[in-house]
């Protein structure tokens, strides 16, 4: 019926049924004798695989080379065996649940209007569909109006999965969700630290992570003992704190500020390079105080008291950082009173606040998979992902050491490192490339065993409770 209705062309108008005079009116074609209607059907057939092969999106070179390779691929052979003699179960099981849409035309395999590619035309064809180095939906949608082979998708994914220009310019990795450190029980227990530099002056902050409370020195130089000497002026001050935080540059990734370290007994933390958002306390007191600093000048005030005011006034938690460093107020410019504070709902309101902030942050955000040792990554640069290395260790939370191809080993946060399924190996091919390369028997002719065979079960598997009835419990 199908095939006798792509003659025409329709136009469909919906009437109600009390307005049809003849019901069922496509049923009441007339009967032609069963030989003609044979003949009819098959010239339809006939007709519409012509068609199809007239408009296939291929050279006249190309199909001829296609059904050369067609006639010797054995597994192809079996089905048009089966195509014009019938199927039976346990032969070609991968093109076995799509028989209904196969056909044999001037020596081509077909799928609907798509060509069966032969297995040694395969990889040509993969990069065929892969010019222009398009992602693996747009391959995928050019290999549906064109070409078909069992596993086709599968072996699109591979293929980009693997391709060295398309993991070279990936597009950068989404956002994790916030990992929120755990608030210190009392104030300057856990500082963070960072250089930074204004109006060609460098400055050294530290910022405590309890209270937001900054320390801020000018530097002479950036040299780690003059670090060292002014963090140890804040010590004296507020006591040494359990432990700081700071990112990797040379003033605290160096023999001298280790030995520092040892010596005040405090726990020197780092993060990973080129990720500044693991020391976000230390940026983000950087930026309040550069802006404080920019603005003093721009209106021509004291500097000092801008970070006097900004010490002295209340946080969203309702306590200015004085208070929650000091546990009193500072007296400013400002008149006030001196009343009591609860500690407690400061640290309560702190904590309330953080989870918002999380909440907030992680509505954009898609956590990455974990990194094992001895898996393959790229490391991502200024424009692309051109470095490949191994996983080496896991150091920190989404913090990695992996060992790069000419030996190096450097540190990236995890949405620094891209996982591939490259092999880091110089030499050659991959073990998988040499298999798909050379068919063997088992590719031209997969098992038939008697597992295999078996049809698949096509009713649900779950367990069925049968309906309680009334007439039973009585």
């Amino acid at each position: 019926m199908m095939m006798t209705l792509q003659r025409y062309d329709f136009d469909l108008i919906y009437t109600p049924v009390k307005y049809i005079v003849l019901a069922d009116t496509l049923s009441r074609a007339p009967e032609l004798n069963s030989g003609t209607a044979e003949n009819t059907a098959a010239e339809d057939i006939e007709t519409h695989i012509n068609m199809v092969t007239a408009s296939l999106p291929a050279s006249d070179t190309i199909l001829q080379q296609i059904v050369k390779e067609t006639a010797k691929d054995s597994m192809l052979h079996k089905v048009s065996h089966c195509v014009n003699n019938g199927w039976s179960k346990g032969v070609c099981p991968q093109f076995f649940p799509v028989r209904a849409e196969l056909c044999m035309s001037k020596g081509l395999l077909l799928r609907k209007n798509r060509i069966v590619i032969p297995q040694t035309m395969r990889k040509d064809m993969l990069h065929c569909l892969h010019e222009g180095h398009l992602g693996v939906e747009k391959c995928k949608r050019r290999a549906r109006e064109a070409i078909y082979w069992p596993g086709i998708n599968k072996d699109i994914e591979e293929m980009i999965e693997k391709c060295d220009i398309c993991l070279r310019h990936h597009y950068k990795q989404v956002k994790e969700p916030m990992l929120v450190a755990d608030l210190p029980t009392a104030p300057w227990q856990k500082v963070g630290t960072d250089l930074f530099n204004l109006y060609g002056k460098d400055y050294l902050l530290v910022i405590d992570y309890y209270s937001n409370y900054p320390e801020i020195a000018q530097l002479s130089s950036t040299t780690a003992q003059s670090v060292i000497v002014h963090m140890k002026g804040f010590f004296a001050r507020h006591g040494i704190p359990q432990c700081v935080v700071s990112d990797n540059g040379p003033q605290y990734d160096c023999g001298e500020f280790k030995e520092f370290a040892k010596h005040y007994g405090f726990k020197h933390v780092t993060s990973s390079p080129l990720y500044p958002q693991a020391n976000g306390q230390a940026e983000k007191g950087v930026q309040i105080v550069k802006r404080l600093l920019k603005k003093a000048k721009d209106g021509k005030t004291d500097p000092h008291l801008a970070l006097l005011s900004y010490r002295a006034a209340p946080l969203e938690c309702g306590a200015s950082p004085a208070e929650l460093l000091m546990c009193r107020k500072l007296r400013t410019t400002l008149p006030q009173l001196q009343p009591g504070r609860d500690n407690n709902n400061w640290i309560n309101n702190k904590k309330r606040l953080k989870i918002r902030q999380k909440m907030a942050y992680d509505r954009a955000t898609k956590s990455l998979e974990p990194l094992c040792e001895k898996d393959t990554v790229r490391i991502e640069g200024p424009n692309c992902w051109d470095r490949k290395a191994t996983v080496l260790s896991e150091v920190g939370p989404r913090s990695y050491v992996v060992e790069t191809e000419d030996g190096h080993k450097v540190r990236r946060n995890r949405r620094s490192l891209l996982k591939t399924h490259e092999n880091t190996d110089k030499h050659g091919e991959t073990e998988s490339e040499k298999q798909n390369d050379t068919p063997n028997a088992h590719q031209a002719e997969p098992n038939t065993t008697a597992s295999q065979m078996t049809e698949p079960i096509r009713r649900s598997t779950r367990p069925r409770k049968p309906p309680e009835r009334l007439i039973e419990k009585v």
